[in-house]
């Protein structure tokens, strides 16, 4: 191998560990587990923590998680993983997070079939206020049997830097053009 060889191999290193792993490692091994619910039947009505009656006007949706959370508890990550192969079931469903009467977080779900894990993960989220928030998921598709999900809450999560991952990915995909390169000429 010829010391450029060397040097473009490094450069993919250095970018692997940039780029993926340091993305993995912001989703999947920083912050601290707040909540985890297995979540596995759908109603219009639901009896809340505090004994009141929460009802959907238009609708049903899975038991709401309520959560008292801070700022000091920010960046906060949801992820929704299938049980059951049924997960087309809860593809276009809306995620939300409201304090009270206005709604802090909404995204749509979408499931991906073709991936063998069958789950869903928000970016991080900010908390601004200190309240008790209500983390609610709304299927589109009523059906009799709906698929168990569960619902994991992480706070404290580390939002990736996207100077970081652009040059993680970048240094990745550069030394693979300059490799390609270096083989041809030899």
């Amino acid at each position: 191998m010829t010391q450029v060889q060397i040097k473009i191999i490094t450069l993919f290193v250095v970018g692997i560990l940039l780029g993926p792993t340091y993305h993995a490692y912001c989703y999947f091994f920083s912050g601290e587990s707040l909540s985890k619910d297995m979540l596995d039947e759908i109603s219009d009505r639901w009896v809340l923590d505090d004994e009141s009656i929460f009802r959907i006007s238009s609708g049903k949706s899975y038991r709401p998680i309520e959560l008292p959370l801070t700022s000091i508890e920010n960046a906060i990550l949801i992820q929704i993983t299938c049980i059951k192969n049924a997960c087309n079931q809860i593809n276009e469903s809306i995620l939300s997070i409201s304090s009270g009467s206005s709604v802090t977080f909404q995204e749509t779900i979408r499931i991906n079939s073709f991936l063998p894990f069958r789950d869903f993960t928000t970016e991080p989220i900010s908390i601004v206020h200190p309240e008790k928030y209500m983390i609610l998921v709304e299927p589109k598709v009523e059906t009799q049997s709906p698929p168990s999900i569960v619902l994991s809450i992480k706070k404290n999560v580390t939002s990736p830097s996207i100077i970081l991952l652009s040059i993680g990915y970048g240094f990745c995909l550069l030394p693979l053009l300059l490799f390609l390169k270096t083989f041809r000429a030899s």
